[in-house]
């Protein structure tokens, strides 16, 4: 990705966030009115745009279920807010729960909507504003986070002192519920819980099911740790935050706390549930048809009398139980807000008395971050397995690009799905993959539909963000390619962006450094050209978890966050660069967090386990600076180690370890290059005046014998016939074999140098010559010593013939 938002929470993306309008509304007044929605308002045999969902009916509906609920159920409300999460505040979200897109027909992320008896008024953040657009009715207004109203001043310029704004309890998290509430209370407006959903009143038809799938046991081989230990050190880790209890509500939190996995959520391995934990007791709440034989046996649900069983109840009686068992506890933790999660929502807070509640960020949440050994282990192995897939991927697009095989977004798309899945230990896609082309490519999290995909030619970049689960990890990772030849606007954006992973991939630090200070030195190089982009660049990824996993959500402009990184941690380094309407260039590598040394405090860096080559044609090597070199080649070399053992295992990854091998050869240093730069050019030198030398003396003897000979003889002694005419002959093979050598050289020069991928113009020439000459005299390795040339022939054969 899967990118890793600016926006913090839903604090800041509902409430707190600048957004400006652009929007029409159909029912508003004229001041309410602002040009900038796509074909809006509809015009007379102009047609709409081929995925927009008309949703006039359903906001009918909703409007007169608000009324009925005015009639039956007590005072009015004038607003009612559908947001896009569900009980668990999840980023993801089940069919089931997508009440937000049934009312807007919007398919994104991170979308809020209110809807008034005469307005329909919905934000999102910018990186999904046009797919919004494309999707939404005119009868939506439209707002963007980050450049006008919010939301909470947008309801405060709407309505009058004593109005009421109403929303589901369940689905709102405390501190956004805390934080309007008393936005809205400053100007007499109410904020009223609202107890039966008024989408799910009228959602009667067509609503997906929700899941039924059973859970299942993540065994101990790759937890690398018993549940019933996890569950000692969470109850320590609530004792020394002074209380007794503690709720659970992230999805996440509860797979890693039980080892157990669902299939409960899109992209995401997760049984809907919460969990209570108290000092001698663990009560898992959930449908308990999902729990398998398996399951229940590895929970110990059968007579659970002791600390280490779980006591099972149905999903909804969580309502009840956590205000009675509450009674009983002295202090209660509930979470609060974090990276990706909002924390507990205001229906959970509420039901336990003010002066029991303790919120604070879940302990969970940091030793699920800081991975055991086992962990780390899987980690690495899974990153090995995915990187080999992407080779292959990469290599088969290559290849039918090359065929003149048509190719679009989508279909990529459904490719990188089909490989992934068909790999050992796949559990699914992490989350739905981007492919994006061209303009698209400029879009981060663009993802193909069919009315929307792009063909794809040999003019612009292409950008694949794509990631998987396997048993013993979670993958994300980025690459950009390009299938013609790159413009050299393309190649400088590509290479800073490659310089600023570089530069994060290969920093050091010390251990307490704050997280956000050292974003500045991945965008560092893009600052430098005026370049930025307006994402973070980092985010933290789970094991067989969340590929979005807190508490590591890296951008330098986040003000609140003091999260430090520790050894175990594993995130993504994903700088990039977008220029709209025309490309995007995007590269994501996951990196895990080690020791580097101790001898003076400790110092943390960063180890990649992504293995995936860059684009050498997307590169121009004379920007890197001599360290930058360096850490590529050791990163091509393990990739060469690691990744090309893995292809070699499968006779279909053939094409794919070629691909990766002709992708990963060795550079020289600034300093090295320069030293055979400079022996080729002596060389050169040294042929030349060796030439000129042959030239004169064979002139000279010819000359002097031609004469000798016509004396004797009585010839003319301008006849030369003699010894003398065949000099000049040895005078051109010197010619030609100074010519030879310089050519080879050069030849060599560009294996080693890579200059072919960045060579200037002027070397055109002699770039032509040598690689059609070492590709002509070298393509059969036995012809040439590979040891007097300390190289590996086969990769100087590949390399020649890939020319």
């Amino acid at each position: 990705m899967h990118l890793c938002p600016v926006e913090e929470d839903l604090i800041r993306l509902m409430f707190k966030g600048d957004i400006w309008t652009t929007g029409y509304s159909q029912n508003g007044d004229s001041n309410q009115k602002s040009m900038g929605r796509k074909l809006c308002p509809p015009m007379e045999n102009v047609p709409q745009p081929i995925n927009r969902v008309n949703t006039s009916a359903i906001l009918h509906e909703l409007r007169n279920e608000m009324k009925k609920r005015n009639a039956h159920h007590g005072p009015p409300i004038d607003a009612y807010i559908v947001p896009d999460t569900d009980e668990h505040q999840n980023e993801e979200v089940a069919d089931h729960d997508k009440r937000l897109k049934y009312l807007s027909g919007f398919s994104g992320f991170g979308g809020v909507a209110v809807v008034t008896q005469t307005k329909a008024v919905f934000w999102t953040g910018w990186m999904y504003h046009k797919l919004a657009d494309e999707e939404l009715s005119c009868d939506w207004q439209l707002l963007v986070y980050g450049e006008s109203k919010r939301l909470d001043e947008w309801l405060l310029d709407e309505f009058k002192p004593n109005s009421r704004v109403g929303a589901d309890l369940k689905l709102i998290s405390n501190g956004d519920w805390e934080f309007l509430y008393h936005a809205l209370a400053n100007e007499s407006i109410s904020l009223v819980p609202i107890n039966n959903n008024l989408i799910d009143m009228i959602w009667i038809d067509n609503r997906p099911d929700n899941p039924t799938r059973e859970a299942y046991v993540w065994p101990l081989e790759y937890a690398g740790k018993r549940w019933q230990d996890k569950l000692d050190a969470t109850r320590d880790k609530i004792k020394a935050m002074g209380c007794d209890a503690m709720v659970v509500t992230a999805l996440d939190e509860i797979a890693w706390l039980l080892n157990i996995r669902g299939h409960d959520i899109p992209y995401g391995p997760f049984l809907k549930s919460y969990v209570i934990v108290s000092k001698d007791q663990l009560h898992l709440y959930t449908d308990s048809v999902k729990l398998s034989p398996d399951v229940r046996k590895h929970l110990h649900t059968d007579n659970c009398i002791s600390a280490h069983c779980a006591r099972l109840h149905d999903y909804e009686a969580i309502w009840i139980d956590l205000r009675t068992l509450s009674q009983i506890w002295q202090k209660v933790l509930i979470p609060s807000a974090t990276e990706y999660n909002n924390g507990a929502s205001r229906c959970i807070y509420i039901l336990i008395n003010t002066e029991k509640r303790k919120q604070a960020p879940s302990p969970i949440m940091y030793m699920m971050a800081e991975k055991n050994s086992v962990e780390k282990e899987g980690m690495r192995l899974s990153h090995i397995r995915d990187s080999a897939v992407m080779c292959n991927i990469l290599a088969k697009l290559d290849e039918q690009f090359k065929y003149g095989q048509q190719l679009t977004e989508l279909a990529v798309a459904n490719m990188v799905d089909k490989y992934r899945s068909e790999q050992n230990f796949s559990r699914g896609v992490s989350f739905k993959s981007i492919v994006g082309y061209g303009p698209n490519g400029a879009i981060p999290h663009y993802t193909p539909s069919t009315s929307s995909s792009l063909k794809i030619d040999h003019i612009s970049t292409l950008v694949i963000d794509s990631g998987s689960h396997y048993w013993d990890g979670t993958t994300d990772v980025t690459r950009t390619v390009h299938f013609g030849q790159p413009s050299a606007e393309q190649i400088e954006a590509y290479t800073r962006v490659l310089m600023a992973s570089i530069d994060l991939a290969s920093f050091t630090f010390p251990h307490d450094l704050i997280l956000n200070q050292i974003d500045v030195i991945a965008r560092a190089p893009l600052w430098d050209f005026g370049y930025d982009y307006n994402h973070g660049t980092s985010h933290g990824i789970g094991v067989f978890l969340n590929v979005h996993e807190a508490p590591v959500n890296m951008y330098y402009g986040r003000k609140s966050s003091d999260v430090v990184l520790k050894e175990g941690y594993f995130i993504s380094d994903e700088p990039g660069y977008y220029k709209e309407n025309d490309f995007g260039v995007r590269l994501e590598t996951i990196l895990e967090v080690i020791t580097k040394n101790e001898t003076m405090g400790k110092y943390l860096t960063f180890m990649p386990i992504t293995l995936v080559p860059f684009e050498p044609k997307l590169i121009d090597y004379y920007m890197l600076s001599p360290k930058q070199v360096q850490w590529l080649n050791a990163y091509n070399d393990k990739i060469r180690k690691m990744v090309g053992a893995e292809l070699l295992k499968y006779n279909s990854s053939r094409l794919g370890y070629e691909w990766m091998m002709e992708r990963t050869m060795p550079l020289f240093s600034d300093a090295r290059r320069n030293e055979v730069c400079t022996l080729v050019v002596a060389a050169l030198i040294v042929a030349i005046a060796t030439v000129n030398l042959l030239t004169l003396i064979s002139n000279y003897i010819s000359s002097v014998y031609g004469y000798t000979v016509a004396a004797i003889n009585g010839d003319d002694p301008k006849t030369d016939d003699g010894f003398g005419c065949w000099l000049p002959s040895l005078s051109a093979l010197c010619i030609l074999v100074s010519a030879f050598s310089v050519a080879f050289s050069s030849c060599l020069h560009t294996y080693r140098c890579r200059l072919l991928h960045s060579a200037p113009e002027y070397l055109s020439p002699i770039r032509y010559v040598s690689t059609s000459i070492c590709s002509s005299l070298f393509s059969n390795s036995n012809k040439f010593p590979p040891k007097l040339l300390h190289i590996d022939m086969a990769d100087f054969q590949l390399y020649c013939l890939s020319l």
